[in-house]
């Protein structure tokens, strides 16, 4: 089987490291990192990481300009190779400032317009994906794609026998969700659960009660920040508490955990049970820079 990931939204992601984050002055940085990055491509991160066949895994993106020749570059030292679609326009570039006070300013670009080379992205998809295949669809959609476009993407797999997995919050969540043809399985967190359903979910009653009301059919993972994350499915919902571990990073901890499910689930033929498990271990572990 094939794992494909399609990330429409990439991103070169910059972050320096300051004594304090203060307005209207000029800050320098003690060290800074480049990295290449975005839902998708994180996903494929983990997969590698948990030790797919690099000719099962298919990693999607549409790419741009110098800072998209950039971002290739970056992926390849780590040895994920990028099927680009070439567009017009230089792919984005975020920037997180994070000072040592616990204050931190973090500006992220919108989605690097697509243009017509939708269609191409599209097609590309639709050509290599087989029945049983899995698709993950993971992050905002590019400032000239519609929201509605991920459930759309959504049927035309499934109606070629695939599993999809959309990790998306917003608009665009709603209208997948919303779908006579929906994903089979989402990853919100917390909060974009209750932007889902309309209203803030303080308690874990109110987290499970959300995830259990949407439509049959759906498989729903709510992850929970440090603490685990909630499997719903059928209408009943299951908890998988996480180990507690030192902080190193989190940006990027949820795409690490759907990762590591989507290979032990999928890919591997592991229980729900020991595939949510994984999922926790490797995101922890990623968590505590391991």
């Amino acid at each position: 089987m094939k794992i494909i990931t399609l990330t429409l939204s990439p991103a070169i992601d910059i972050e320096y490291q300051v004594a304090t984050v203060r307005a209207d002055t000029t800050s320098r940085a003690k060290k800074h990192s480049v990295t290449a990055g975005g839902k998708g491509i994180n996903v494929s991160r983990a997969l590698i990481g948990c030790g797919i066949a690099k000719d099962d895994l298919l990693t999607v993106a549409p790419l741009g300009g110098f800072t998209g020749e950039m971002m290739k570059n970056i992926l390849a030292g780590e040895g994920i190779l990028v099927t680009g679609v070439n567009i017009s326009e230089n792919t984005r570039i975020n920037t997180s400032v994070i000072g040592e006070d616990d204050h931190s300013v973090e500006v992220n670009a919108p989605g690097t317009p697509v243009g017509e080379k939708l269609a191409d992205i599209e097609k590309l998809i639709l050509d290599s994906i087989n029945s049983g295949d899995v698709l993950v669809i993971a992050g905002s959609c590019p400032s000239d794609v519609k929201k509605s476009y991920p459930s759309e993407l959504c049927r035309k797999a499934k109606e070629k026998g695939a599993v999809v997995v959309l990790d998306c919050d917003g608009e665009a969540l709603k209208l997948a969700v919303a779908s006579d043809c929906p994903p089979d399985l989402i990853k919100p967190n917390k909060d974009e659960l209750g932007g889902l359903v309309g209203r803030e979910l303080s308690t874990d009653n109110e987290v499970t009660s959300a995830a259990e009301s949407l439509r049959a059919g759906i498989t729903v993972i709510t992850t929970m920040a440090g603490d685990g994350a909630y499997y719903t499915s059928n209408g009943e919902s299951k908890f998988y508490p996480s180990e507690k571990r030192p902080v190193v990073r989190l940006k990027g901890a949820g795409d690490t955990f759907l990762g590591a499910f989507v290979y032990a689930r999928y890919y591997v033929g592991k229980s729900v049970d020991d595939s949510m498990a994984y999922a926790a271990k490797v995101a922890g572990d990623y968590v505590a820079g391991l």
